[in-house]
């Protein structure tokens, strides 16, 4: 399954906003401090705000689960994972079966489409399906 979010085109006026005060930002910098800092202070801005302003690709397949921005490409194998928590906007793919301060550390975000119900049932399918089922297999033996 692939998916493309791009959050600047879905709310146009939050974009249009943090665009002007970013602007205004640097704006201020350049005749306060000059250049020098206006340019760095743009490459901070720039590199903290992509995955805002740029799209960011996803793709689940069978072992994996790959994510492309403009800087990186992420691949991560689903066994990692252990458990899935959805949020407003989008889900944690977690290494740990239960809540803990390290998931935001040693978790994967993804950002969800519109049709977020198709992506969350083959994770659960994929991620927590597959514990049930090993859990299963090790009781047999």
């Amino acid at each position: 399954m692939k998916w493309t979010v791009h959050p600047a085109k879905n709310d146009l006026t939050k974009t249009l906003l943090s665009g002007f005060f970013v602007t205004a930002f640097l704006v201020f910098i350049g005749i306060f401090y000059g250049i020098f800092w206006t340019i760095f202070g743009f490459v901070v801005l720039f590199v903290s705000l992509h995955s805002y302003f740029f799209s960011t690709s996803y793709e689940i397949t069978e072992d994996d689960v790959i994510i492309r921005n403009i800087f990186m490409t992420q691949r991560r194998k689903l066994n990692e994972f252990r458990k899935v928590y959805v949020g407003r906007n989008g889900t944690l793919l977690s290494p740990f079966t239960r809540k803990t301060f390290l998931n935001q550390f040693r978790g994967v975000f993804l950002l969800l489409p519109e049709n977020r119900d198709e992506v969350l049932d083959l994770l659960r399918l994929r991620v927590e399906g597959r514990e049930e089922q090993d859990k299963g297999q090790g009781s047999e033996n």
